[in-house]
This record gives structure tokens, sequence and C-alpha cells, in this order.
């Protein structure tokens, strides 16, 4: 039973195109997240504060 769940996986070599293109999602995806972070982050320091926040240190 565990042969039958056995997946092999071929390596496929990767384009310089391919890397930049995966290095570009990346980076997309982790400004995404700060943005969602800070506006959080905001929202938060708001509630408890009452002021505005001018400036994040990420």
């Amino acid at each position: 039973m565990a042969e039958e769940q056995y997946i092999q996986i071929k390596r496929i070599p990767l384009t310089k195109e391919e890397v930049w293109r995966r290095m570009k999602e990346h980076k997309r995806k982790k400004q995404e997240l700060l943005e969602q972070i800070q506006q959080e982050m905001r929202a938060r320091i708001k509630e408890r504060t009452g002021e505005d926040v001018t400036s994040f240190e990420v």
C-alpha cells in the first residue's frame, strides 16, 4: 500500500526566466502581506491610542 502512495517527482531544470518569474511573484506576495499587516497594525494602534501612525519600521 505504501508503494502505491509513493509519487515520483521529476526534477525539471529551471530556466532563467522561470527563476525571475518566481522571484517577482514572491516579491509581489510579500509586498501584499506587508501592506495587509500594516493596515491591521494601523487599525489596532489607532484603536488603542486614538492617533494615526505616520510610518512603520519593517
